[in-house]
């Protein structure tokens, strides 16, 4: 008879024991229950979350690869960090750089906002038509490499196909295509090849838009979840959905620090959603992490 390891035994247990209270109010797995309408406590939930957390964290390093957001998601939530996250010796990971991408783009609209007088614009100009004006589009004729892959390479993974096809009339695979073809590395610079309004375009959207999509899926938890050794080969992973939405939960009021000292804070809004707080520039901005259906 298969005898299921003990750490696995405890999670199963814990998530289907969940899923039975809550399952009634639980929404499709692309929304999250409201963090009141759950019949627990904030320590009861991460009590919940502890033996799959645990399971997590006690990876050999075969297995940690395969599984870089789950072990992200389980470090913050139990503060298992022993540097602080803008530590210069060591990578930032994939969930932390997905809010430093935001906190970057917000950094570049506060900066823009600044400089913004409306008193000044022509008469008969149109606001939209004053800002779009003063938009500095030379910022993008040279790049710097890091700031190349982060924000426009990796950075398109933070945006809805439907999205950029809406509003810049392409999808992920031809941006990727476009922006590959108009820029030159050399010397750890990318240089712009030829000014196009297509690509100009395309990097303004990139480095500026904050329609974001959620900091993550459930489709990311349950590709990495099957890819732990304790559920290879498990046809069905009890209460994903649950999963899921506690794992976005746990994050309230966890703290982030970025490069330039300024900290952002995630919470639980009152409607459900996971938001976070940042400030460009020392003012306060709030944006939907993980919105609530």
């Amino acid at each position: 008879m298969y005898s299921i390891p003990k750490k696995k035994q405890l999670s199963i247990i814990c998530l289907q024991y969940s899923k039975r209270i809550l399952n009634p109010l639980l929404k499709p797995v692309k929304s999250l229950p409201s963090i009141k309408d759950l019949p627990l406590t904030k320590p009861e939930v991460k009590t919940l979350l502890k033996p799959f957390l645990d399971l997590v964290l006690s990876l050999d390093e075969k297995n940690i690869p395969s599984v870089p957001l789950l072990l992200e998601l389980a470090g913050l939530i139990t503060n298992k960090e022993t540097e602080p996250p803008g530590a210069k010796d060591r990578a930032r990971g994939v969930l932390l750089r997905r809010i430093d991408r935001r906190y970057a783009r917000l950094c570049r609209v506060q900066e823009e906002l600044g400089r913004l007088d409306l008193k000044k614009a022509p008469p008969g100009l149109s606001p939209e038509d004053y800002i779009f004006s003063r938009i500095d589009f030379s910022r993008y004729r040279e790049i710097k490499e890091k700031e190349f892959d982060l924000f426009f390479m990796e950075g398109l993974t933070d945006f809805r196909e439907s999205f950029l096809k809406n509003n810049l009339g392409i999808g992920k695979n031809e941006i990727k295509t476009a922006i590959t073809g108009s820029y030159e590395r050399k010397d750890g610079i990318y240089k712009l090849m030829r000014d196009n309004p297509l690509i100009l375009s395309i990097m303004r959207t990139l480095e500026t838009s904050l329609e974001n999509s959620p900091l993550f899926t459930a489709n990311e938890i349950r590709e990495e979840t099957e890819k732990l050794p304790e559920y290879t080969g498990t046809e069905r992973i009890p209460a994903m959905d649950l999963l899921y939405a506690l794992l976005a939960h746990s994050l309230d009021n966890v703290l982030i620090n970025h490069d330039d000292g300024m900290t952002t804070k995630l919470f639980i809004s009152p409607e459900g959603d996971l938001s976070g707080t940042f400030r460009p520039g020392n003012k306060p901005w709030t944006l939907v992490l993980i919105p609530k259906a």
